[in-house]
């Protein structure tokens, strides 16, 4: 089995945790989609907009969506890697068992 190389697994964290946030905000103001319990599954920095609420379009607003899109982003970054390196393992450890060596 051929692991993708790390940092396309990181590349990948990157992207998917920019993206996300992006569509589900065009999507809520385009009005396609209502916020429910789903959206902390996705988007698990959502939370905190909440604090936005009542600031409406200013400075502030946009520095707590963009630190939120930031902590997303870390967050996917530091799932895939995980997934990776446990893949890397489960990899190393079949080829172990096929040469008769040790990890």
């Amino acid at each position: 089995m051929r692991l993708p190389k790390f940092r396309y697994a990181l590349f990948v964290g990157l992207i998917i945790g920019v993206i996300v946030p992006i569509v589900l905000m065009l999507c809520f103001y385009l009005g396609f989609l209502q916020a429910g319990e789903w959206l902390f599954f996705v988007w698990p920095t959502s939370i905190m907009l909440m604090a936005t609420e009542d600031l409406g379009y200013s400075s502030e607003a946009f520095g707590i969506l963009a630190l939120s899109v930031f902590y997303n982003v870390v967050l996917y970054i530091t799932v895939f890697t995980v997934i990776w390196c446990i893949a890397w393992v489960m990899r190393a450890g079949r080829a172990s068992l096929r040469d008769g060596t040790t990890i």
